[in-house]
């Protein structure tokens, strides 16, 4: 009689999480399948048997890091008080984000600015996730033009556009600084421009 192969179990999304923050620390292209194994304490072909390989992987990861930053992000936005406290407050919490100890950037900023030329797949999520930045966005300072806030004749969507740029940038350059005063001046500028 054969002996029964014993295959390790692992939690899925234990695993999941693993694989984000690893893509998150390395970026794709320089994450190997070995980072992966290692990381994840799993045998290869357990990860080819439950997420299909390092591309399915990475997706996954990146849809779990949608999933994770949604339900706060929509919190911070939808607090109640005028849109300019409430974007300051949520600009400050974003800033010491990017300035924290392992200061890693934003995995969707870093994914949009490195990968999705590259790929189609990549792109509909970084594109998906733009556009519910937007629509997040644009009921806050839709409710600020509903107080009185924004003068009614204001378009908010373009508004709420240029903030979703603003992230963007701030993304981006706290990669050349972590001087949050710089961060702080972008985001006064931001609002300024907005007349908030």
């Amino acid at each position: 009689m054969r002996a029964m192969v014993k295959t390790k179990q692992f939690d899925k999304h234990v695993a999941l999480d693993e694989a984000m923050d690893l893509f998150w620390e390395k970026g794709y292209h320089a994450t190997s399948i070995q980072d992966l194994v290692d990381r994840l304490g799993v045998n290869r072909q357990s990860l080819y048997d439950t997420y299909g390989g390092k591309d399915q992987l990475f997706m996954a990861a990146l849809d779990r890091y949608r999933e994770l930053q949604s339900g706060p992000l929509r919190r911070t936005l939808e607090r109640d008080g005028p849109a300019a406290e409430v974007l300051r407050a949520f600009f400050d919490e974003m800033i010491d984000s990017l300035t924290g100890g392992d200061c890693k950037g934003c995995f969707m900023a870093n994914t949009v600015t490195g990968l999705s030329g590259q790929d189609e797949e990549i792109f509909k999520v970084c594109s998906a996730n733009h556009r519910q930045l937007e629509t997040t966005l644009c009921g806050l300072l839709l409710r600020a033009q509903h107080a009185g806030e924004i003068p009614p004749e204001r378009s908010v969507m373009p508004m709420a556009r240029f903030l979703v740029n603003t992230m963007n940038g701030l993304s981006v350059t706290a990669k050349a600084t972590r001087d949050k005063r710089v961060l702080k001046d972008v985001v006064e500028v931001a609002l300024g421009a907005l007349s908030l």
